[in-house]
């Protein structure tokens, strides 16, 4: 059999697989801000609840806020929506924007929605090991995705404070 005959039946499963994820509710909330036509290749929430700090552990063990990559003609805000919502399972709302760091990654300061759960990051994504409010004086405690902002994020939670 020729190697490439063996390949479509894979291909078949992962769309009969997406098709069925897609059909059983496992796609994102819609997002409310469609209007908003603040642009970025990359968004996140900085949100806080009792002084600690939501992030997310990645599947190398790494920690970082909640955030991703834009989809064709999203908004910054309904990035920074979606992926958390991905990475934590919380539906959070995107408020004003904190900061814009070098990679073009926009991170608005974030608040739970009063429709969102508690932290239940959805399995079928597999995108982190588990999501997690962090205090501050536990930063040092773990190794971060991007240590240069973790000046930057401790300021940020005193703030809120």
């Amino acid at each position: 059999m020729r190697p490439d005959r063996l390949r479509t039946p894979t291909r078949l499963a992962l769309f009969a697989t997406l098709a069925l994820a897609t059909a059983c509710g496992f796609e994102s909330p819609d997002c409310p801000w469609q209007a908003d036509a603040a642009r970025a290749p990359s968004a996140g929430c900085f949100a806080t609840e009792s002084g600690a700090l939501l992030v997310v552990q990645g599947l190398n063990g790494k920690i970082s806020l909640p955030g991703g990559s834009s989809e064709r003609g999203e908004s910054a805000m309904c990035t920074a929506f979606r992926e958390t919502w991905e990475e934590s399972g919380l539906q959070l709302v995107p408020r004003e924007r904190v900061a814009v760091f070098e990679t073009g990654f926009y991170l608005y300061r974030c608040e739970r929605d009063e429709r969102s759960g508690e932290i239940n990051p959805p399995a079928w994504r597999r995108e982190v090991r588990q999501a997690f409010y962090l205090q501050p004086a536990e930063f040092g405690e773990y190794e971060w995705r991007f240590p240069e902002q973790v000046a930057l994020l401790r300021e940020l939670v005193e703030r809120e404070r």
